[in-house]
């Protein structure tokens, strides 16, 4: 057993956090929302990566509002005793499948450390093994595919390996904020919406965020850019250059949106979320805005 192994920290991140069920419900309710829980039925897919132990989907609303519900995640377990928690697990329009790495490299890194030698064909592995390997896995394309919370996990896998003082410690982080991206859009395809949640900054950094007023949230996302106090590339700013920037995304997306801040409790922590919706047909883009000025 390695004593960093990605895998074996995601399973006990979501054990130590499947009781948290009352604790998510505001951030449940933006989650869910942004999903389509709430709008009429529609012939759609919706696949979620990460999805874990479903504290952050309210699973019941979603399998009302797409024909196909796909719950992705390494922890069979977690998905099992999610939906299960939520009384759909018998759905016939839920899929679970369990035993996935949404990064695909979690195998590649685990033995890494901080004087690892980094090729250059790691950091395409970061960044194209996703997009390239698991979306043929997946039965796609999708509606709406939607990683929530996942990505800064992703990224932590390389803290837990490789470690902070690695000499290519951002290209490393970079690359694997490219292949989660490149991974959605895939997954959504020309016709797709893909919805990224992320945690950007921590009461472990900004110890007031508690007590920010509610309305004042989104003032906050300038100032911590001006310190760079944010979570390694997930500042929705960052997200969006990279979505615009990338060489493989460039291409594909055509079209970005952002959604106003909202705070989340977890543990003993308070975090600021964004979510950032993007799309390669803008005409799907005008109709997400009509259905939801007509909601």
């Amino acid at each position: 057993m390695f004593a960093n192994d990605p895998k074996r920290r995601q399973l006990e991140f979501n054990t130590a956090s499947r009781n948290q069920w009352e604790r998510f419900a505001p951030h449940r309710q933006k989650v869910s929302s942004l999903l389509g829980a709430g709008k009429e039925p529609a012939n759609t897919r919706l696949c979620v990566l990460g999805a874990g132990n479903c504290n952050d989907l309210d699973l019941s609303a979603l399998l009302k509002a797409h024909r196909e519900v796909y719950l992705v995640d390494l922890d069979q377990r977690a998905l099992e005793r999610g939906s299960a928690q939520q009384r759909v697990i018998d759905h016939p329009a839920l899929r679970l499948l369990g035993d996935v790495d949404v990064s695909c490299v979690f195998d590649l890194i685990r033995n890494w450390s901080a004087s690892t030698p980094i090729s250059p064909e790691d950091l395409l592995a970061l960044a194209d093994w996703p997009s390239q390997r698991l979306s043929l896995a997946l039965p796609g394309p999708f509606d709406v595919v939607a990683s929530c919370c996942l990505l800064s996990q992703l990224v932590n896998s390389i803290y837990w390996t490789a470690g902070v003082d690695h000499p290519r410690f951002m290209e490393l982080i970079q690359a694997v904020r490219a292949g989660h991206l490149r991974l959605m859009s895939r997954l959504a395809g020309p016709d797709g919406v893909a919805v990224l949640v992320t945690d950007v900054v921590s009461s472990e950094t900004f110890p007031t965020l508690e007590s920010v007023p509610e309305s004042a949230l989104a003032g906050l996302l300038p100032q911590l850019v001006q310190t760079r106090n944010f979570i390694h590339g997930m500042h929705p700013a960052v997200l969006m250059s990279v979505l615009r920037k990338d060489s493989v995304l460039s291409t594909t997306v055509k079209w970005v949106e952002t959604a106003p801040p909202w705070r989340w409790k977890l543990h003993e922590r308070v975090y600021l979320v964004c979510a950032i919706t993007f799309g390669a047909d803008d005409a799907v883009r005008r109709i997400r805005t009509a259905l939801t000025v007509n909601r």
